[in-house]
């Protein structure tokens, strides 16, 4: 049976600048469990996976930027591996998702 996660995203975490996806990394995801992203901050949000070269993908978690103080569609891995992610809309911000089954 699937399990659900949820990345929270929040400006008001003791972490360095710019680190606002809590857990990270999220480990123990499983291929098919479900991800959301919460987001706490004030303002929209998009995590994108990021290629080899660092460079944000054009493939989106979701078809949408998750607006404040909302959630997003929930985003399933179908494979083992490590996903790097970033906020399309502040690079700076960046993430990991370790799926293993």
């Amino acid at each position: 049976m699937p399990f659900n996660w949820t990345i929270d995203i929040d400006s008001n975490k003791p972490q360095p600048p710019l680190v606002k996806f809590h857990p990270n990394p999220l480990t123990q995801v499983a291929p098919g469990d479900q991800v959301v992203w919460a987001n706490n901050d004030g303002v929209p949000h998009w995590p994108g996976l990021l290629n080899s070269d660092g460079s944000i993908n054009e493939t989106y978690f979701m078809p949408n930027q998750i607006a404040p103080q909302s959630t997003s569609d929930a985003f399933s891995p179908a494979a083992d591996g490590t996903l790097q992610y970033a906020c399309s809309l502040h690079p700076g911000e960046k993430g990991t998702i370790q799926v293993q089954g």
